[in-house]
């Protein structure tokens, strides 16, 4: 009976963790690929997980197991009236409350299904304890096997399903394997009710009656054991998803590490003790809190090692959680309960980092906090939990030489945003060097509270979020002017006094500038120089009579310079708080007057609704963001935007990217509609303010470029070989990652 219940277990959870990546990709390109879409997805799956761990709860409470067996196989059969998943009926504007919309389409397409086979995992293990087999009196072990198949479901979803098969055929296979699992439960179900013993009147009677119930103390602390973890994993989802792309990829990899930790610390035979991991976790977050607290921008090719460390502290913090947690499991009598309270807690720390941290937080706040409350979950050895008047005075202390170190470092600290980088060559000089010795030295202070666990906690807990609080403006290399957050991120405006310029970041990564200098205000620079490709096609286009520019993404704005009586321009832009930074904070808006008009909304949609041949230029500059909107570059997108071009019109594609190579996809999905292309790469030129830029122009003709083919700098593209064109239905990330 063993191995078919845990296959069942495994089945189960293979298509729980496959459903959650296939639904954030169906729905990712309906509210612009925001990084935000994957959390609040996930919020919702936990939310669900939930429902059906308190459905199992309740239904445990039935003390016939046949009469629970009959009841779940009837809402298992009822589920299917939900499937094949399909969003169809997509109606409302997302813009207006995409949290609120988002999770009401997830409810009725997804929630019903999700729920059940989640309650499938600990009804059987509640099952197999009410049997007489030997397993049943600690079925603690099949959780392990359930976080198996979520954690092989993450690995092969990226890697084996999203680069075969579109959406519709992964629903389609996921139906498939739905009624696979429906027959596995059905033959469980027979061997438990053959397994069964009853007492006289027929009712099964309850396990270990003599083991007391939890008390509060320990419920609140699997609450927190939970919580934190849960909220940890989509702060580090967060900053990946903001700094590198919003994509199933990368998706997965933080919420595989957080199931590998929870196979880990539930395993039968091969676990680490908690002691053990309490002292590795101690110095891990030691070494690399300050990754996560000041959040340092680093170059391009060092990103990878930057995810790596994110990725270090998720895992051994989140190990040291869950440890704690698998050493508080109570008896099988109230299995149902524990598990209902770990899905609490992570629901609550969903919504904390979904929902909460964005409204009470301008910057990713949450990630440090998080990581300083990880402290307080070690159990070394020999650990005194008391703290008295001496721990007192001796934080205070501390505080006194934190606050020291502090004022060193920001007197040490003037990096330059574009210059810094994780690298040795930066250690070596005298300013970065004293900064680690600092650094070393508080470590060395924490550490001596290392057997205190509260002290401990309490003095790491300071460390963090002073880091946190000072240090981040520090490194940014300008004065911040202002920063907002909301469903589609963090953003940034920053003054560089060294260059007189006002600066806007989205992450970490540069969506535009402004000269402050009189005879620079208003000029086009950074990507959209008039020397550069933008400016070639701008000129290009200057004979033409009434034309008309649309531009997907705003940023500061910087394309409105190029206004005029004779050439409108039209911004669409999913994010409100961007136009109300380019309108407040930059003036070429402002300057450009009448010339220009800004629509907020999906760019793709908001296109559609414009009238046929109405553009004279369309500008896709919504990549540069290092995440791709896989909806506005697939082919069906492309075929659109050319309904809306002049017959003359052009279609430009910004294709800078730092980790994404977006320029072979725009070209593959051009070429397959026939379109001629070509392509521009530009150097950075700092005495005249532009940036390097790379720019994918595509024309039902060549000659509607004009002279521009026959330019030395630019050059027509050729058909990549190696990459797919995406549709509406099929998209690979990993097919355009930049991996050097």
């Amino acid at each position: 009976m063993l191995p078919l219940l845990g296959l069942t277990l495994f089945v189960s959870a293979f298509l729980l963790f496959c459903c959650e990546p296939m639904v954030g990709k169906m729905v990712l390109p309906i509210l612009g690929g925001a990084a935000s879409v994957w959390t609040t997805c996930v919020l919702f799956f936990q939310s669900m997980l939930l429902a059906g761990y308190v459905y199992t709860h309740l239904l445990g409470k039935i003390r016939r197991v046949r009469d629970q067996i009959l009841i779940h196989a009837s809402l298992m059969l009822i589920a299917l009236a939900f499937l094949p998943i399909r969003f169809s009926s997509i109606s409302g504007h997302p813009s207006d409350a995409p949290i609120t919309w988002l999770l009401g389409h997830l409810l009725i397409a997804v929630g019903i299904p999700f729920a059940i086979i989640s309650a499938t995992a600990p009804l059987l293990q509640y099952w197999l304890a009410k049997t007489p087999a030997a397993a049943g009196r600690d079925p603690y072990f099949l959780y392990a096997t359930s976080n198996a198949g979520s954690l092989l479901a993450l690995l092969a979803y990226p890697v084996l399903l999203e680069p075969r098969y579109g959406v519709t055929a992964q629903s389609r296979l996921w139906l498939d394997g739905y009624g696979v699992l429906l027959a596995l439960v059905a033959f469980a179900a027979v061997l438990i009710w053959k397994e069964m013993t009853y007492i006289k009147d027929g009712e099964t009677p309850d396990i270990d009656n003599t083991t007391p119930a939890p008390n509060w103390e320990t419920r609140a602390y699997w609450l927190a054991a939970a919580f934190v973890p849960s909220a940890l994993m989509l702060a580090v989802t967060n900053h990946i998803s903001l700094n590198i792309g919003s994509v199933p990829f990368l998706w997965v990899i933080p919420l595989a590490v957080y199931l590998l930790t929870f196979i880990m610390a539930f395993a039968r035979r091969i676990r680490l003790s908690t002691a053990l991991v309490s002292s590795i976790a101690t110095l891990v977050l030691l070494v690399l809190f300050p990754i996560a607290a000041v959040g340092v921008p680093v170059h391009a090719s060092e990103i990878w090692k930057l995810m790596a460390a994110h990725i270090t502290i998720l895992f051994f913090a989140s190990l040291l959680c869950h440890s704690s947690l698998a050493d508080r499991r109570p008896s099988t009598k109230y299995l149902t309960e524990f598990y209902f309270v770990i899905a609490l807690g992570g629901v609550l720390g969903g919504i904390f980092t979904a929902i909460i941290a964005p409204a009470l937080f301008s910057t990713v706040f949450e990630y440090p906090l998080l990581i300083a409350l990880v402290a307080f979950f070690r159990q070394p050895r020999n650990a005194d939990q008391r703290m008295g008047w001496k721990d007192v005075a001796a934080v205070a202390a501390f505080g006194l030489l934190l606050a020291t170190a502090i004022y060193g470092i920001i007197s040490w600290a003037r990096i330059d945003i574009t210059d810094f980088a994780l690298s040795w060559n930066d250690l070596k000089t005298s300013n970065n060097m004293a900064i680690a010795i600092t650094e070393i030295v508080l470590i060395l202070a924490v550490l001596l509270f290392r057997r205190r666990v509260f002290t401990f906690g309490l003095a790491f807990s300071i460390l963090v979020v002073t880091y946190a609080l000072i240090l981040p403006r520090e490194f940014e290399g300008a004065a911040r002017l202002f920063v907002a957050r909301d469903f589609f991120g963090v953003k940034k405006v920053l003054y560089d006094r060294n260059e007189n310029m006002r600066k806007l970041l989205h992450g970490d990564t540069m969506h535009g500038v402004e000269s402050l200098d009189i005879t620079l205000a208003g000029e086009p620079l950074s990507y959209y120089h008039k020397t550069g490709p933008i400016g070639d096609v701008m000129t290009m286009l200057s004979s033409r009579p009434n034309q008309h520019v649309g531009v997907v993404g705003l940023g500061t704005g910087t394309i409105a310079a190029y206004g005029s009586p004779s050439r409108h321009i039209t911004f669409f832009d999913v994010d409100p708080q961007v136009v109300d930074i380019a309108r407040n904070f930059f003036t070429f808006i402002r300057r450009c007057g009448n010339d220009c008009n800004v629509i907020v909304g999906d760019g793709r949609l908001s296109i559609q609704a414009q009238p046929d041949r109405e553009f004279d230029l369309l500008v896709l500059d919504a990549f540069n963001s290092d995440s791709i909107p896989a909806h506005l570059v697939s082919r069906e997108a492309v075929r659109m935007y050319m309904s809306k071009l002049k017959p003359a019109g052009v279609l430009l594609f910004h294709v800078s990217n730092r980790y994404l190579d977006v320029e072979r996809l725009a070209t593959v999905v051009a070429l397959d509609e026939g379109l001629p292309a070509f392509v521009r790469h530009d150097d950075d030129e700092e005495p005249t303010g532009k940036a390097a830029s790379d720019y994918v122009a595509a024309v039902r003709r060549a000659e509607d470029l004009s002279d521009i083919p026959h330019k030395e700098a630019w050059e027509q593209v050729e058909k990549p070989t190696d990459i797919k064109a995406w549709t509406d239905d099929y998209s690979n990330m990993m097919s355009v990652i930049r991996w050097k």
